[in-house]
Protein backbone atom coordinates (compact mmCIF):
# COMPACT_ATOMS: atom_id res chain seq x y z
CA UNK A 1 0.00 0.00 0.00
CA UNK A 2 2.20 2.81 -1.14
CA UNK A 3 2.00 6.43 -0.96
CA UNK A 4 3.23 9.33 -3.23
CA UNK A 5 1.17 12.11 -0.94
CA UNK A 6 3.35 13.54 1.53
CA UNK A 7 2.79 12.92 5.49
CA UNK A 8 1.79 16.80 5.68
CA UNK A 9 -0.17 16.44 2.82
CA UNK A 10 -2.12 13.30 4.28
CA UNK A 11 -2.68 14.82 7.19
CA UNK A 12 -4.01 17.66 6.18
CA UNK A 13 -7.10 15.36 4.19
CA UNK A 14 -7.56 13.62 7.23
CA UNK A 15 -8.63 16.52 9.06
CA UNK A 16 -10.44 17.64 6.42
CA UNK A 17 -12.52 15.31 5.89
CA UNK A 18 -13.15 14.79 9.95
CA UNK A 19 -14.24 18.51 10.41
CA UNK A 20 -16.81 17.66 7.49
CA UNK A 21 -20.50 16.78 9.18
CA UNK A 22 -21.05 13.00 9.01
CA UNK A 23 -23.65 13.08 5.95
CA UNK A 24 -21.05 14.31 3.77
CA UNK A 25 -19.37 11.27 2.11
CA UNK A 26 -16.04 10.59 0.56
CA UNK A 27 -17.56 8.13 -1.48
CA UNK A 28 -19.95 11.03 -3.21
CA UNK A 29 -17.23 13.02 -4.32
CA UNK A 30 -15.81 10.73 -7.05
CA UNK A 31 -13.13 8.51 -7.63
CA UNK A 32 -10.22 11.61 -7.24
CA UNK A 33 -11.68 11.90 -3.77
CA UNK A 34 -11.86 9.07 -2.42
CA UNK A 35 -8.50 7.74 -3.87
CA UNK A 36 -6.92 10.92 -2.31
CA UNK A 37 -8.32 9.91 1.00
CA UNK A 38 -7.48 6.18 0.44
CA UNK A 39 -4.00 7.01 0.23
CA UNK A 40 -3.74 9.60 2.89
CA UNK A 41 -4.67 6.63 5.16
CA UNK A 42 -2.11 4.19 3.66
CA UNK A 43 0.24 7.24 4.36
CA UNK A 44 -0.17 7.51 8.08
CA UNK A 45 -0.18 3.62 8.60
CA UNK A 46 3.29 4.29 7.61
CA UNK A 47 4.48 6.01 10.28
CA UNK A 48 2.31 4.76 13.51
CA UNK A 49 4.48 6.13 16.37
CA UNK A 50 3.38 9.69 15.63
CA UNK A 51 -0.06 8.93 13.31
CA UNK A 52 -2.25 8.02 16.06
CA UNK A 53 -4.83 11.22 16.40
CA UNK A 54 -4.69 11.13 12.79
CA UNK A 55 -5.38 7.29 12.80
CA UNK A 56 -8.35 7.36 15.03
CA UNK A 57 -9.58 10.58 13.09
CA UNK A 58 -9.60 7.95 9.79
CA UNK A 59 -11.05 4.94 11.35
CA UNK A 60 -14.00 6.90 12.61
CA UNK A 61 -14.18 8.27 9.30
CA UNK A 62 -13.74 5.45 7.24
CA UNK A 63 -16.22 3.32 9.68
CA UNK A 64 -18.64 6.31 9.37
CA UNK A 65 -18.00 5.75 5.44
CA UNK A 66 -18.74 2.18 5.20
CA UNK A 67 -21.72 1.99 7.40
CA UNK A 68 -23.68 5.52 5.89
CA UNK A 69 -22.63 3.82 2.08
CA UNK A 70 -23.99 -0.43 2.89
CA UNK A 71 -27.00 1.63 4.84
CA UNK A 72 -27.95 3.32 1.98
CA UNK A 73 -27.22 1.07 -0.95
CA UNK A 74 -29.30 -1.78 1.37
CA UNK A 75 -31.88 0.77 1.80
CA UNK A 76 -32.45 0.77 -1.78
CA UNK A 77 -33.17 -2.53 -2.24
CA UNK A 78 -35.77 -2.66 0.42
CA UNK A 79 -38.37 0.01 -1.33
CA UNK A 80 -41.95 -1.38 -1.28
CA UNK A 81 -41.66 -2.51 -5.32
CA UNK A 82 -37.72 -3.49 -5.09
CA UNK A 83 -38.45 -7.25 -4.16
CA UNK A 84 -40.95 -9.66 -4.78
CA UNK A 85 -43.07 -9.88 -1.90
CA UNK A 86 -45.37 -13.00 -0.57
CA UNK A 87 -48.30 -11.20 1.06
CA UNK A 88 -49.56 -14.39 2.41
CA UNK A 89 -48.89 -18.08 2.44
CA UNK A 90 -51.10 -17.81 -0.75
CA UNK A 91 -52.74 -15.65 -2.47
CA UNK A 92 -56.58 -15.22 -3.48
CA UNK A 93 -56.53 -18.36 -5.52
CA UNK A 94 -54.68 -20.55 -3.19
CA UNK A 95 -51.40 -20.35 -5.34
CA UNK A 96 -48.01 -20.47 -3.57
CA UNK A 97 -45.46 -18.47 -5.21
CA UNK A 98 -42.67 -20.93 -6.47
CA UNK A 99 -39.24 -20.67 -6.23
CA UNK A 100 -38.78 -20.24 -9.40
CA UNK A 101 -41.11 -17.12 -9.73
CA UNK A 102 -38.74 -15.00 -6.90
CA UNK A 103 -36.58 -12.28 -7.92
CA UNK A 104 -33.80 -11.88 -5.94
CA UNK A 105 -32.64 -8.46 -5.38
CA UNK A 106 -29.97 -6.90 -6.58
CA UNK A 107 -26.35 -6.91 -5.57
CA UNK A 108 -24.27 -3.89 -4.65
CA UNK A 109 -23.01 -2.41 -7.60
CA UNK A 110 -19.33 -2.99 -8.54
CA UNK A 111 -18.12 0.46 -7.64
CA UNK A 112 -19.62 -0.15 -4.05
CA UNK A 113 -18.13 -3.25 -3.29
CA UNK A 114 -15.09 -1.80 -4.37
CA UNK A 115 -15.24 1.04 -2.15
CA UNK A 116 -16.78 -1.11 0.83
CA UNK A 117 -13.61 -3.36 0.29
CA UNK A 118 -11.08 -0.66 0.09
CA UNK A 119 -12.57 1.04 3.50
CA UNK A 120 -12.20 -2.47 5.19
CA UNK A 121 -8.57 -3.22 3.77
CA UNK A 122 -7.65 0.18 5.45
CA UNK A 123 -9.52 -0.93 8.68
CA UNK A 124 -7.68 -3.74 8.98
CA UNK A 125 -4.44 -2.29 8.47
CA UNK A 126 -5.32 0.01 11.21
CA UNK A 127 -6.63 -2.65 13.48
CA UNK A 128 -10.38 -2.19 13.41
CA UNK A 129 -11.39 -4.66 10.70
CA UNK A 130 -13.77 -6.27 13.98
CA UNK A 131 -15.75 -2.84 14.30
CA UNK A 132 -16.06 -3.32 10.15
CA UNK A 133 -17.25 -6.35 10.31
CA UNK A 134 -19.76 -5.83 13.53
CA UNK A 135 -21.34 -2.93 11.30
CA UNK A 136 -21.41 -5.00 7.98
CA UNK A 137 -22.92 -7.90 10.46
CA UNK A 138 -25.73 -5.29 11.89
CA UNK A 139 -26.54 -4.19 8.34
CA UNK A 140 -27.00 -6.97 6.25
CA UNK A 141 -28.26 -9.37 9.42
CA UNK A 142 -31.14 -6.72 9.18
CA UNK A 143 -31.46 -6.49 5.50
CA UNK A 144 -31.81 -10.02 5.52
CA UNK A 145 -34.87 -10.47 8.31
CA UNK A 146 -36.40 -7.77 5.89
CA UNK A 147 -36.12 -9.74 3.07
CA UNK A 148 -37.54 -12.83 4.98
CA UNK A 149 -39.91 -11.22 6.54
CA UNK A 150 -41.57 -10.22 3.21
CA UNK A 151 -41.37 -14.32 2.61
CA UNK A 152 -43.25 -14.68 5.38
CA UNK A 153 -40.78 -16.84 6.72
CA UNK A 154 -41.67 -16.10 10.50
CA UNK A 155 -45.09 -18.18 9.41
CA UNK A 156 -42.83 -20.87 9.61
CA UNK A 157 -42.08 -20.82 13.36
CA UNK A 158 -43.75 -24.11 15.13
CA UNK A 159 -42.34 -23.81 18.59
CA UNK A 160 -40.38 -26.62 18.33
CA UNK A 161 -44.36 -28.92 18.13
CA UNK A 162 -45.79 -29.65 14.66
CA UNK A 163 -48.15 -31.50 16.01
CA UNK A 164 -49.79 -28.53 18.18
CA UNK A 165 -51.42 -27.63 14.46
CA UNK A 166 -54.53 -28.70 12.33
CA UNK A 167 -53.27 -30.94 9.44
CA UNK A 168 -54.16 -27.77 7.04
CA UNK A 169 -52.45 -25.10 8.48
CA UNK A 170 -49.18 -27.14 8.46
CA UNK A 171 -49.69 -28.40 5.12
CA UNK A 172 -49.46 -24.78 4.10
CA UNK A 173 -46.60 -24.18 5.77
CA UNK A 174 -44.54 -27.43 4.82
CA UNK A 175 -45.44 -25.88 1.23
CA UNK A 176 -44.01 -22.53 2.28
CA UNK A 177 -41.19 -24.18 3.31
CA UNK A 178 -40.38 -26.20 0.63
CA UNK A 179 -40.36 -22.63 -1.48
CA UNK A 180 -38.62 -20.79 0.71
CA UNK A 181 -36.39 -23.17 1.60
CA UNK A 182 -34.80 -23.35 -1.66
CA UNK A 183 -35.44 -19.53 -2.19
CA UNK A 184 -32.66 -18.92 1.15
CA UNK A 185 -30.08 -21.41 0.49
CA UNK A 186 -30.10 -21.23 -3.73
CA UNK A 187 -30.60 -17.39 -3.72
CA UNK A 188 -30.38 -15.21 -0.68
CA UNK A 189 -27.64 -17.10 1.72
CA UNK A 190 -25.73 -17.65 -1.79
CA UNK A 191 -25.73 -14.14 -2.89
CA UNK A 192 -24.96 -13.09 0.86
CA UNK A 193 -22.02 -15.54 0.97
CA UNK A 194 -20.82 -14.19 -2.26
CA UNK A 195 -20.80 -10.01 -1.16
CA UNK A 196 -19.32 -11.13 2.12
CA UNK A 197 -16.47 -12.95 0.23
CA UNK A 198 -15.86 -10.01 -2.20
CA UNK A 199 -15.63 -7.01 0.55
CA UNK A 200 -13.74 -9.12 3.17
CA UNK A 201 -11.59 -12.26 1.25
CA UNK A 202 -7.89 -12.55 2.72
CA UNK A 203 -8.16 -10.05 5.98
CA UNK A 204 -7.60 -12.33 8.61
CA UNK A 205 -8.66 -15.96 8.93
CA UNK A 206 -12.26 -16.56 7.72
CA UNK A 207 -13.46 -12.61 7.98
CA UNK A 208 -15.85 -12.85 5.22
CA UNK A 209 -17.25 -16.53 6.55
CA UNK A 210 -17.29 -15.79 10.31
CA UNK A 211 -19.76 -12.31 8.69
CA UNK A 212 -21.99 -14.63 6.45
CA UNK A 213 -22.17 -17.34 9.09
CA UNK A 214 -23.08 -14.67 11.72
CA UNK A 215 -25.47 -12.64 8.88
CA UNK A 216 -27.68 -16.12 8.25
CA UNK A 217 -27.46 -18.55 10.88
CA UNK A 218 -30.56 -18.08 12.82
CA UNK A 219 -32.52 -17.69 9.25
CA UNK A 220 -30.98 -21.08 8.24
CA UNK A 221 -32.06 -22.63 11.84
CA UNK A 222 -35.29 -21.65 11.60
CA UNK A 223 -35.39 -23.64 8.74
CA UNK A 224 -33.83 -26.17 9.81
CA UNK A 225 -35.86 -26.69 13.18
CA UNK A 226 -38.58 -26.07 11.48
CA UNK A 227 -38.00 -29.26 9.21
CA UNK A 228 -37.18 -31.08 11.66
CA UNK A 229 -40.23 -30.31 14.05
CA UNK A 230 -42.21 -32.17 11.03
CA UNK A 231 -39.55 -34.95 11.30
CA UNK A 232 -40.81 -35.92 14.93
CA UNK A 233 -44.20 -34.75 14.21
CA UNK A 234 -45.12 -38.40 14.21
CA UNK A 235 -47.74 -37.72 10.86
CA UNK A 236 -50.10 -40.49 10.11
CA UNK A 237 -49.34 -42.17 6.64
CA UNK A 238 -51.78 -40.53 4.66
CA UNK A 239 -49.53 -37.22 4.64
CA UNK A 240 -46.74 -39.19 3.19
CA UNK A 241 -46.71 -36.51 0.40
CA UNK A 242 -46.48 -33.64 2.38
CA UNK A 243 -43.46 -35.21 4.03
CA UNK A 244 -42.07 -36.39 0.98
CA UNK A 245 -41.92 -33.35 -0.54
CA UNK A 246 -40.49 -31.33 2.45
CA UNK A 247 -37.61 -34.48 2.50
CA UNK A 248 -36.75 -34.30 -0.97
CA UNK A 249 -36.12 -30.42 -1.10
CA UNK A 250 -33.95 -30.83 1.90
CA UNK A 251 -32.57 -33.90 0.61
CA UNK A 252 -31.83 -31.71 -2.89
CA UNK A 253 -30.49 -28.52 -0.85
CA UNK A 254 -27.83 -30.50 1.23
CA UNK A 255 -24.93 -30.20 -0.95
CA UNK A 256 -25.50 -26.59 -1.56
CA UNK A 257 -26.39 -26.34 2.95
CA UNK A 258 -22.48 -28.28 2.87
CA UNK A 259 -21.01 -25.76 0.39
CA UNK A 260 -22.37 -22.60 1.83
CA UNK A 261 -21.70 -23.60 5.94
CA UNK A 262 -18.09 -25.19 4.89
CA UNK A 263 -16.27 -23.60 8.12
CA UNK A 264 -15.67 -24.64 11.60
CA UNK A 265 -18.31 -21.88 13.03
CA UNK A 266 -21.35 -23.63 10.61
CA UNK A 267 -20.43 -27.08 11.85
CA UNK A 268 -24.09 -26.89 13.97
CA UNK A 269 -25.78 -25.83 10.40
CA UNK A 270 -24.68 -28.79 8.20
CA UNK A 271 -24.91 -31.37 11.01
CA UNK A 272 -28.51 -30.54 11.84
CA UNK A 273 -29.31 -30.92 7.98
CA UNK A 274 -28.01 -34.13 8.22
CA UNK A 275 -29.91 -35.26 11.14
CA UNK A 276 -32.99 -34.05 9.90
CA UNK A 277 -32.46 -35.25 7.02
CA UNK A 278 -32.22 -38.69 8.17
CA UNK A 279 -35.15 -38.35 11.02
CA UNK A 280 -37.33 -37.76 7.88
CA UNK A 281 -36.15 -40.88 6.38
CA UNK A 282 -37.10 -43.07 9.08
CA UNK A 283 -40.21 -41.21 9.42
CA UNK A 284 -41.34 -42.20 5.51
CA UNK A 285 -40.43 -45.86 6.47
CA UNK A 286 -42.44 -45.65 9.06
CA UNK A 287 -45.36 -43.99 6.98
CA UNK A 288 -45.39 -46.19 4.61
CA UNK A 289 -45.47 -49.23 7.53
CA UNK A 290 -47.90 -47.67 9.33
CA UNK A 291 -49.81 -47.68 6.09
CA UNK A 292 -49.25 -51.34 4.70
CA UNK A 293 -51.22 -52.25 8.50
CA UNK A 294 -53.40 -49.81 7.92
CA UNK A 295 -55.04 -51.05 4.95
CA UNK A 296 -55.27 -54.47 6.15
CA UNK A 297 -56.89 -53.33 9.38
CA UNK A 298 -59.06 -50.85 8.22
CA UNK A 299 -62.88 -51.05 9.10
CA UNK A 300 -65.17 -49.25 7.19
CA UNK A 301 -68.45 -51.17 5.79
CA UNK A 302 -70.26 -50.83 2.57
CA UNK A 303 -72.53 -48.60 1.98
CA UNK A 304 -73.13 -49.24 -1.90
CA UNK A 305 -75.41 -51.76 -2.60
CA UNK A 306 -74.27 -52.58 -6.02
CA UNK A 307 -71.14 -53.90 -5.87
CA UNK A 308 -69.27 -50.59 -7.01
CA UNK A 309 -66.00 -49.66 -6.32
CA UNK A 310 -65.31 -49.36 -2.61
CA UNK A 311 -63.80 -45.87 -1.47
CA UNK A 312 -61.01 -47.85 0.26
CA UNK A 313 -59.69 -49.40 -3.51
CA UNK A 314 -59.37 -46.10 -4.92
CA UNK A 315 -57.49 -43.91 -1.90
CA UNK A 316 -55.08 -46.97 -1.98
CA UNK A 317 -54.92 -46.93 -5.87
CA UNK A 318 -54.12 -43.36 -5.24
CA UNK A 319 -51.62 -43.72 -2.25
CA UNK A 320 -49.54 -46.21 -4.57
CA UNK A 321 -49.31 -43.70 -7.43
CA UNK A 322 -48.19 -41.26 -5.04
CA UNK A 323 -45.51 -43.32 -4.52
CA UNK A 324 -44.57 -43.76 -7.80
CA UNK A 325 -44.40 -40.13 -8.48
CA UNK A 326 -41.68 -40.36 -5.74
CA UNK A 327 -39.96 -43.60 -7.00
CA UNK A 328 -36.78 -42.57 -7.44
CA UNK A 329 -36.55 -40.90 -4.27
CA UNK A 330 -38.00 -43.62 -2.40
CA UNK A 331 -36.31 -46.61 -4.28
CA UNK A 332 -32.97 -45.02 -2.91
CA UNK A 333 -34.56 -44.86 0.67
CA UNK A 334 -36.63 -48.25 1.06
CA UNK A 335 -33.75 -51.12 2.00
CA UNK A 336 -35.13 -53.96 3.22
CA UNK A 337 -38.18 -56.77 2.10
CA UNK A 338 -42.02 -55.74 3.73
CA UNK A 339 -42.91 -57.40 6.97
CA UNK A 340 -45.10 -59.91 6.02
CA UNK A 341 -46.38 -60.59 9.45
CA UNK A 342 -49.51 -59.13 10.25
CA UNK A 343 -50.90 -60.10 13.68
CA UNK A 344 -52.50 -63.72 13.28
CA UNK A 345 -51.93 -63.52 9.56
CA UNK A 346 -48.52 -64.13 8.25
CA UNK A 347 -48.50 -63.49 4.19
CA UNK A 348 -46.92 -66.02 2.37
CA UNK A 349 -43.97 -64.33 0.14
CA UNK A 350 -44.81 -65.97 -2.69
CA UNK A 351 -48.30 -63.81 -2.69
CA UNK A 352 -45.78 -61.05 -3.96
CA UNK A 353 -45.02 -62.77 -7.15
CA UNK A 354 -41.50 -63.22 -8.52
CA UNK A 355 -38.74 -61.29 -6.66
CA UNK A 356 -36.03 -61.56 -9.00
CA UNK A 357 -34.91 -58.47 -10.03
CA UNK A 358 -37.44 -56.01 -8.15
CA UNK A 359 -37.13 -53.30 -6.07
CA UNK A 360 -37.49 -53.77 -2.07
CA UNK A 361 -40.03 -50.35 -2.93
CA UNK A 362 -41.85 -52.96 -5.89
CA UNK A 363 -42.11 -55.54 -3.28
CA UNK A 364 -43.64 -53.31 -1.03
CA UNK A 365 -46.54 -51.68 -3.39
CA UNK A 366 -46.99 -55.36 -4.07
CA UNK A 367 -47.89 -55.67 -0.41
CA UNK A 368 -50.35 -53.16 -0.04
CA UNK A 369 -51.93 -54.93 -2.89
CA UNK A 370 -51.99 -58.24 -1.15
CA UNK A 371 -53.13 -56.59 1.83
CA UNK A 372 -55.95 -54.72 -0.12
CA UNK A 373 -57.68 -57.43 -1.80
CA UNK A 374 -57.54 -59.62 1.71
CA UNK A 375 -59.25 -56.65 3.27
CA UNK A 376 -61.61 -56.16 0.36
CA UNK A 377 -62.27 -60.02 0.36
CA UNK A 378 -63.51 -59.58 3.91
CA UNK A 379 -65.97 -56.66 3.37
CA UNK A 380 -67.61 -58.78 0.53
CA UNK A 381 -69.28 -60.63 3.40
CA UNK A 382 -70.60 -57.80 4.27
CA UNK A 383 -73.27 -58.65 1.19
CA UNK A 384 -76.06 -60.68 1.88
CA UNK A 385 -76.34 -62.15 -1.36
CA UNK A 386 -73.53 -64.33 -2.46
CA UNK A 387 -73.07 -63.27 -6.59
CA UNK A 388 -72.86 -59.72 -5.43
CA UNK A 389 -69.82 -60.66 -3.33
CA UNK A 390 -67.92 -61.76 -6.00
CA UNK A 391 -69.03 -59.03 -8.61
CA UNK A 392 -68.02 -56.95 -5.70
CA UNK A 393 -63.98 -58.24 -5.83
CA UNK A 394 -64.67 -58.82 -9.39
CA UNK A 395 -64.80 -55.26 -9.75
CA UNK A 396 -62.50 -53.31 -7.22
CA UNK A 397 -59.78 -56.24 -8.32
CA UNK A 398 -60.17 -55.28 -11.92
CA UNK A 399 -60.09 -51.61 -10.80
CA UNK A 400 -56.54 -52.80 -9.77
CA UNK A 401 -55.45 -53.87 -12.33
CA UNK A 402 -57.01 -51.35 -14.26
CA UNK A 403 -54.96 -48.66 -12.69
CA UNK A 404 -52.01 -50.35 -12.44
CA UNK A 405 -52.30 -50.58 -16.66
CA UNK A 406 -52.51 -47.23 -16.51
CA UNK A 407 -49.26 -46.18 -15.50
CA UNK A 408 -46.23 -47.58 -17.25
CA UNK A 409 -43.80 -47.31 -14.09
CA UNK A 410 -45.84 -49.17 -11.41
CA UNK A 411 -46.95 -52.04 -14.29
CA UNK A 412 -42.97 -52.29 -14.27
CA UNK A 413 -42.59 -52.63 -10.48
CA UNK A 414 -45.00 -54.69 -9.94
CA UNK A 415 -44.22 -56.81 -12.88
CA UNK A 416 -45.85 -59.71 -15.23
CA UNK A 417 -45.71 -62.65 -12.71
CA UNK A 418 -47.85 -60.51 -10.48
CA UNK A 419 -50.03 -59.18 -12.97
CA UNK A 420 -50.88 -62.71 -14.17
CA UNK A 421 -52.39 -63.54 -10.12
CA UNK A 422 -54.36 -60.05 -10.02
CA UNK A 423 -56.00 -60.93 -13.71
CA UNK A 424 -56.17 -64.44 -12.13
CA UNK A 425 -58.24 -62.95 -9.48
CA UNK A 426 -60.47 -61.19 -11.47
CA UNK A 427 -61.61 -64.32 -14.02
CA UNK A 428 -61.31 -66.46 -10.51
CA UNK A 429 -64.38 -63.66 -9.17
CA UNK A 430 -66.24 -63.58 -12.66
CA UNK A 431 -66.32 -67.03 -12.55
CA UNK A 432 -67.78 -67.72 -9.17
CA UNK A 433 -70.36 -64.68 -9.93
CA UNK A 434 -71.28 -66.76 -12.82
CA UNK A 435 -71.98 -70.58 -11.49
CA UNK A 436 -73.83 -68.77 -8.02
CA UNK A 437 -76.28 -67.07 -10.42
CA UNK A 438 -76.26 -69.56 -13.44
CA UNK A 439 -76.62 -72.32 -10.67
CA UNK A 440 -80.28 -70.80 -9.65
CA UNK A 441 -81.25 -70.90 -13.22
CA UNK A 442 -79.89 -74.63 -13.97
CA UNK A 443 -81.12 -76.53 -10.58
CA UNK A 444 -85.00 -75.60 -12.00
CA UNK A 445 -84.05 -77.50 -15.63
CA UNK A 446 -82.77 -80.27 -13.89
CA UNK A 447 -85.34 -83.25 -14.26
CA UNK A 448 -84.08 -85.06 -11.17
CA UNK A 449 -87.03 -86.11 -9.01
CA UNK A 450 -89.47 -84.96 -11.63
CA UNK A 451 -90.94 -88.56 -12.92
CA UNK A 452 -92.81 -91.25 -10.63
CA UNK A 453 -93.07 -94.31 -11.15
CA UNK A 454 -96.79 -95.97 -11.53
CA UNK A 455 -97.45 -99.53 -12.65
CA UNK A 456 -93.85 -100.33 -14.34
CA UNK A 457 -93.58 -96.83 -16.13
CA UNK A 458 -92.12 -93.44 -15.73
CA UNK A 459 -94.35 -90.23 -15.79
CA UNK A 460 -93.62 -86.83 -15.37
CA UNK A 461 -94.94 -85.59 -11.97
CA UNK A 462 -97.05 -82.80 -12.60
CA UNK A 463 -97.44 -81.47 -9.37
CA UNK A 464 -92.78 -81.79 -9.09
CA UNK A 465 -93.06 -79.96 -12.70
CA UNK A 466 -95.25 -77.21 -11.66
CA UNK A 467 -92.77 -76.61 -8.44
CA UNK A 468 -89.93 -76.47 -10.73
CA UNK A 469 -91.37 -74.08 -13.10
CA UNK A 470 -93.07 -71.54 -9.74
CA UNK A 471 -88.95 -71.75 -8.91
CA UNK A 472 -87.25 -71.03 -12.25
CA UNK A 473 -90.11 -67.53 -12.34
CA UNK A 474 -88.89 -66.73 -8.70
CA UNK A 475 -85.69 -66.74 -9.79
CA UNK A 476 -86.20 -64.72 -12.50
CA UNK A 477 -87.68 -61.95 -11.46
CA UNK A 478 -85.06 -62.22 -8.58
CA UNK A 479 -82.29 -61.75 -11.07
CA UNK A 480 -84.41 -58.97 -12.80
CA UNK A 481 -84.86 -57.18 -9.50
CA UNK A 482 -81.73 -57.34 -7.95
CA UNK A 483 -79.01 -58.04 -10.79
CA UNK A 484 -80.49 -55.34 -12.94
CA UNK A 485 -79.20 -52.82 -9.71
CA UNK A 486 -75.35 -54.28 -9.38
CA UNK A 487 -73.00 -53.04 -11.71
CA UNK A 488 -69.95 -54.01 -13.65
CA UNK A 489 -68.28 -50.77 -14.46
CA UNK A 490 -65.61 -52.53 -16.75
CA UNK A 491 -68.12 -52.46 -20.07
CA UNK A 492 -65.74 -54.99 -21.61
CA UNK A 493 -65.81 -57.05 -18.33
CA UNK A 494 -69.59 -56.67 -18.67
CA UNK A 495 -70.37 -58.06 -21.85
CA UNK A 496 -68.01 -61.04 -21.35
CA UNK A 497 -70.33 -61.86 -18.77
CA UNK A 498 -73.66 -61.24 -20.27
CA UNK A 499 -72.00 -63.32 -23.28
CA UNK A 500 -70.87 -66.61 -21.24
CA UNK A 501 -74.13 -66.62 -18.87
CA UNK A 502 -76.05 -66.93 -22.28
CA UNK A 503 -73.76 -69.42 -23.46
CA UNK A 504 -74.75 -71.72 -20.27
CA UNK A 505 -78.30 -70.78 -19.38
CA UNK A 506 -80.20 -70.72 -23.17
CA UNK A 507 -79.45 -74.17 -24.53
CA UNK A 508 -79.98 -75.62 -20.88
CA UNK A 509 -83.57 -73.71 -21.29
CA UNK A 510 -84.44 -74.83 -24.64
CA UNK A 511 -83.62 -78.57 -23.54
CA UNK A 512 -85.55 -78.45 -20.48
CA UNK A 513 -88.92 -76.79 -22.48
CA UNK A 514 -88.26 -79.55 -25.53
CA UNK A 515 -87.84 -82.18 -23.10
CA UNK A 516 -91.11 -80.92 -21.14
CA UNK A 517 -92.87 -79.81 -24.25
CA UNK A 518 -96.26 -81.89 -23.83
CA UNK A 519 -96.56 -80.90 -20.53
CA UNK A 520 -95.74 -77.05 -21.07
CA UNK A 521 -97.08 -73.74 -22.51
CA UNK A 522 -95.51 -70.88 -23.01
CA UNK A 523 -98.14 -68.17 -22.22
CA UNK A 524 -96.55 -64.79 -20.99
CA UNK A 525 -99.97 -63.78 -19.69
CA UNK A 526 -101.72 -65.94 -16.94
CA UNK A 527 -105.12 -63.97 -17.50
CA UNK A 528 -105.68 -66.20 -21.03
CA UNK A 529 -105.49 -69.56 -19.24
CA UNK A 530 -108.58 -71.62 -19.97
CA UNK A 531 -110.55 -72.83 -16.59
CA UNK A 532 -109.56 -76.54 -17.73
CA UNK A 533 -106.14 -76.94 -19.32
CA UNK A 534 -103.99 -80.09 -19.83
CA UNK A 535 -100.61 -78.30 -19.89
CA UNK A 536 -98.78 -75.96 -17.22
CA UNK A 537 -98.36 -72.88 -18.13
CA UNK A 538 -94.35 -71.29 -18.76
CA UNK A 539 -94.22 -67.36 -18.20
CA UNK A 540 -91.39 -66.79 -19.90
CA UNK A 541 -89.68 -67.57 -23.11
CA UNK A 542 -86.49 -68.37 -24.65
CA UNK A 543 -86.32 -65.09 -26.03
CA UNK A 544 -87.21 -63.77 -22.71
CA UNK A 545 -84.11 -65.45 -20.90
CA UNK A 546 -81.70 -64.60 -23.29
CA UNK A 547 -82.75 -60.82 -22.84
CA UNK A 548 -82.94 -61.03 -19.27
CA UNK A 549 -78.97 -62.02 -19.28
CA UNK A 550 -78.19 -59.98 -22.41
CA UNK A 551 -79.58 -56.89 -21.59
CA UNK A 552 -81.31 -56.75 -18.04
CA UNK A 553 -78.21 -57.29 -16.09
CA UNK A 554 -76.18 -54.82 -14.66
CA UNK A 555 -78.67 -52.36 -16.82
CA UNK A 556 -79.00 -49.75 -14.14
CA UNK A 557 -82.89 -49.76 -14.83
CA UNK A 558 -85.46 -48.59 -12.57
CA UNK A 559 -86.89 -51.67 -11.87
CA UNK A 560 -90.84 -51.76 -10.65
CA UNK A 561 -92.07 -54.55 -9.15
Amino acid sequence: MGSSISHQSAAETIYHWHSKQAEQLIFDHGHREISRYLEAVDKIHQFPANSGELKSMAMVRLKREFQTVLVRQTDSLIGPNSTTEWSSVTDSTGYVIRYEDYSVYDSPSKEVIEYLRNVAERMNSGGKLGDCIRVYKSVRKNFLHTVLKRLRLVELSVGGDAKRFLWDELKMKIELWIQAAKVCFLILFDREKQICEKIFEGFGVGAGEECFVEIVKDSANNLLNFAEAVSISNQPSERMGSILGLYDTLLSLVPKINALFGSASAEAIRSGSKVTVSRLEDDVRRMLSDFEKAVFQELSTISDDRGAIHPLTEYVMNYINLIVGHKELLTNLIKSMPPLNFGDVVIPEGELGDLKGRSHLALHLTLIIVVLQLNLKGKSEQYEHVPLRHLFVMNNVRYIVQKIEGSQELCEMIGDDYMKKLNWNVKLAMTSYQISTCDKFLSCFQDKGLYTTWCFSSQVSKRKLKKKLKDFNLVFEEIRVLHSHWTVLDLELQDELRVSMVDRLVPAYKEFLHKFRSHIKIEKHSEVQMKSFQKLIVKHSVEDLETLVSNDLFSYNEIIV
